[in-house]
Order: structure tokens, then sequence, then C-alpha cells
């Protein structure tokens, strides 16, 4: 028990650590040709911090442990919302302008009903995931191409082209081993304390997984980047269901159980719906609804657990 703890652990450091390589190399490459912070956030940082889902899952489902890999993905999301959002909002100013993200948002909530539609019969094929996966190439070609997203680049030459690629490249090293060692520790826990994977999921490995999400947010709030911080997250939670779930779904069929139909699924549903109110507030995002969030996501591991 105490190894695959040690496991968890180090794959999360691992996780934490390759996905800031991965972000910092990934978001230098993109205000290079000269993408605003808040696409910077809705593409380049979200696939950045996405990737220890992705690679978790696809470790999860390679291993024939699918509801990992979708407690995984349900559990990040409401996390990203919750957790990162309610924290980071309860630490620092963020401003959220619906003007500017209301697409966004219409898009994800549309993702979050489409994945609920895939798993109401209990399995998400391949084409279902090519479904999905097809839907984050439109939606990223959407967001780089647009002319309302772009902004001058950045000449300054600070950040050279191989040096980028070389942080992509370690991130990618660090996220593929921490990956392993943090699902073997995963299911371990699950069989030693007889839990079923689907919470663990949900739980441990979306606490872990969302580690980068919560670190880079509360970075960006820090430095004062809402638009970096907020397009994170919501596109922190479109990727982790058109791209992941469509992905491993499409090289791996995913189980899904039906219980998580009627607890997990809503919540997710339920913390989607809650950024359009939040969006629409005085902003920056009241103390007190940065508190309610934090709450909403407490309340949901109680559930989870008992």
């Amino acid at each position: 028990m105490i190894t695959s703890i040690g496991f968890l652990i180090l794959g999360s450091l691992l996780l934490y650590y390759g996905a800031n390589w991965i972000v910092q190399g990934g978001s230098r490459l993109a205000s290079q040709i000269g993408l605003s912070p808040l696409v910077i956030g809705l593409t380049v940082v979200a696939f950045g911090t996405s990737l220890p889902e992705m690679v978790v899952s696809l470790a999860a489902a390679a291993k024939d442990s699918s509801t990992i890999a979708i407690g995984n993905v349900i559990g990040s999301n409401i996390a990203n919302v919750g957790l990162v959002l309610g924290l980071s909002a309860l630490l620092f100013p963020i401003t959220i302008t619906f003007s500017r993200i209301r697409y966004d948002l219409f898009i994800y909530l549309l993702a979050a009903l489409l994945f609920t539609y895939f798993c109401s019969d209990g399995l998400i094929d391949r084409w279902e995931g090519a479904v999905m996966f097809a839907g984050i190439i439109i939606y990223t070609g959407y967001c780089i191409i647009h002319p309302h997203r772009r902004v001058a680049k950045n000449k300054d030459g600070k950040y050279s082209i191989s040096k980028c690629v070389l942080y992509l490249l370690i991130g990618a090293v660090l996220l593929y081993f921490g990956s392993n060692l943090f699902v073997e520790g995963a299911i371990f826990l699950a069989k030693f304390f007889g839990v079923s994977e689907i919470v663990i999921g949900m739980s441990i490995v979306a606490l872990g997984t969302s580690l980068p999400e919560l670190a880079t947010s509360i970075v960006a709030a820090f430095h004062k980047e809402s638009g970096i911080s907020v397009g994170n997250i919501i596109g922190s939670n479109l990727f982790n269901i058109l791209s992941v779930i469509g992905l491993v779904s499409f090289l791996h069929p995913l189980d899904s159980p039906q219980e998580i139909m009627f607890l997990e699924i809503p919540f997710m549903i339920a913390f989607g719906v809650v950024l359009f109110p939040i969006a629409l507030m005085k902003q920056p995002i009241p103390k007190f609804s940065a508190g309610v969030l934090l709450a909403g996501y407490i309340l949901f591991i109680f559930l989870l657990f008992n």
C-alpha cells in the first residue's frame, strides 16, 4: 500500500511538472504566432493541462480499466470548475467577459450533453469517439483562425522555437512516466480498499490530473491574466471530453457504468450550466460565488464516498 501511495505522489509530481513544461513551451509558441491570452488559454494551455488526463486515460484503457478513464474525465471537469475556478477566484480577482466567452460556454455545454448521450447506453464506441475527436479539431481550428481572436505577434525573440520544442519534449516524457505510475497506484488502492475504480477515477485520479489546471489558473490569476485562467478551465473541460474521451474511445472503446448517470454526470452538467450566471454577474467573480463553487465540489466528493 505504501508503494502505491508513493506511486501516486511521484506520478502526480511528474504529471504536474510535465504539464508545466508543455504549457510554457506551448504558450510561448502561440504568442509568437499572435494568439490572444484567451485563445492561448482555450487551446494551447488547455491542451497542455489536459495531457495528464489524456495519458492517464490512455494508460487506464490499455490496462482494461476504462472506468478509471471515464471517471477521470468527469471528475476532472467537476474539479476544474468547483475546485480550480472556485479556489482561484477566492484567492485572486478573476474577470469573465461573457461576450468573449459565450460561444465557448455554449460549445462546452453541447459537448457535455453529447458525451452524456454517448454514455447512456453503457458503451462509448469507436465511431462516437471519432465524432468527439473531430469536434475538438474543428473547435481548435476556429479559435486559431478567427480574426477577432488574434493579437500582434510577439517578436522579442526571447524564446527560440527550438527552446519551446525542447520544453514540449521534456514535458511529454515526464507525462508518460507520471501517468503509468499514477494509474498503477490508483488501481492498487481501489482493489485494496474495495472502492470501485469509477470512484477512484473521479476523486484521487481526477484530483491528481487536475493539478496542472489548478496551478496554471492560480498563477495566471495572480499575474492578472484572467483570460488564460478562465480559458484554461473552459478549454481544458472541452479537451477532456472531445479530445481525451474522443481519442481514447476511438482506440479502446470504453465501458460506461450506468450509475454515473444519477450523480456524477448531473454534477458535471450542473457545473457547466452554473458558468453562465457567474459570467453574467458583476465582475470580478464575487467571493461568495467562488465559495459556493468550492463548497459544491466538496459536496460532490462527500456524496461520492457515501
